[in-house]
């Protein structure tokens, strides 16, 4: 049950990005900078911490799909990107201990990474028409804050979700 409601979690977030969210972006305001919600790659980030880094590849690969086949304009690059994004979330968290603060390091560096990754493989392709300055001050480092501050606001109910999970696991290994 608890993982049916971690994964509808991150698929109604997942819709929001792409519908709710759309409400309040800056572009609306009339600010310069664009802001990027990527709240079902966060979602995936932290469980990959938490539970590990082949669910986050999972759940990093099914989103990602998601992603390219609603939204993407070439199909692969968002399941490639977050499934990367996932993976070395993970692995990243095997190496050091995964404290609050670390987490968050991580889930930044991780962001910065897959946008600068998605910019670098539209770019191959020749869909990112900008060139790199504008498109790092203008896009990715806002979208990497808006979406530390959505980790911030979403790490303790993720956390509870990805523990509640570990339980049982062990109590069923346990049995």
């Amino acid at each position: 049950m608890q993982r049916f409601l971690l994964t509808l979690t991150v698929l109604v977030l997942f819709v929001m990005e792409g519908t709710v969210v759309q409400v309040i972006a800056t572009a609306t305001w009339g600010l310069s900078w664009m802001t990027v919600p990527r709240f079902a790659l966060v979602c995936c980030i932290l469980i990959s911490m938490f539970l590990g880094r082949r669910e986050g590849l999972y759940y990093g690969l099914a989103f990602g799909f998601l992603q390219d086949v609603l939204y993407g304009q070439v199909i692969g690059i968002y399941s490639v990107s977050m499934m990367v994004a996932s993976y070395f979330a993970g692995l990243i968290v095997l190496l050091f201990q995964r404290g609050f603060g670390m987490v968050f390091v991580t889930s930044a560096l991780i962001l910065f990474g897959h946008e600068w990754l998605l910019y670098s493989m539209f770019r191959l392709f020749s869909v990112a028409p900008y060139d790199v300055q504008w498109i790092l001050t203008r896009q990715i480092l806002p979208s990497v804050i808006l979406n530390v501050i959505f980790a911030l606001l979403i790490y303790v109910p993720i956390q509870r979700m990805c523990n509640k999970i570990q339980d049982k696991k062990r109590d069923m290994s346990a049995e």
